[in-house]
């Protein structure tokens, strides 16, 4: 691996769990660049051989030599201010936009909720929502 001054972020275009981490780097101003491990053979290599074999994303390379697997928002945020970084909390609708699999299914469960008049879907649309802000602020 050559040395950069930039973030590595090794993704998937499917993982959930890339935007958050996408919204985090763009959020702490931290320079990074996406490779897509579904189409770089290459990059999938090196996520294998940092991960014991397994192609795991979001993997994260930092300027130090260091790696992160799959980060939760907390330990990403730990990382990036011990890199001298600082990461502002996200609006509520940066939230949103990081999280989009329970941003989208609680809109649209909240949405039926209101269709049918249902306050169960409704509440749980609320819930998944809230839950996405709350991950992302974690």
């Amino acid at each position: 691996m050559e040395s950069t001054n930039k973030v590595i972020m090794y993704g998937t275009p499917t993982c959930p769990m890339v935007p958050p981490v996408r919204g985090m780097l763009d959020r702490a101003q931290a320079p990074f660049e996406y490779i897509n491990i579904a189409e770089d053979a290459a990059g999938k290599g090196t996520v294998m051989a940092i991960n014991d074999g397994n192609a795991s994303v979001p993997t994260l390379v930092f300027p130090d030599g260091s790696t992160l697997t799959e980060p939760s928002t907390a330990v990403l945020r730990q990382k990036l201010q011990s890199l001298g970084y600082t990461v502002p909390q996200p609006t509520l609708w940066q939230s949103l936009r990081d999280n989009p699999f329970f941003s989208i299914m609680g809109s649209a469960m909240f949405l039926f909720g209101l269709y049918d008049g249902n306050w169960v879907f409704m509440a749980f649309g609320l819930g998944l929502m809230g839950y996405a802000v709350a991950v992302s602020r974690r």
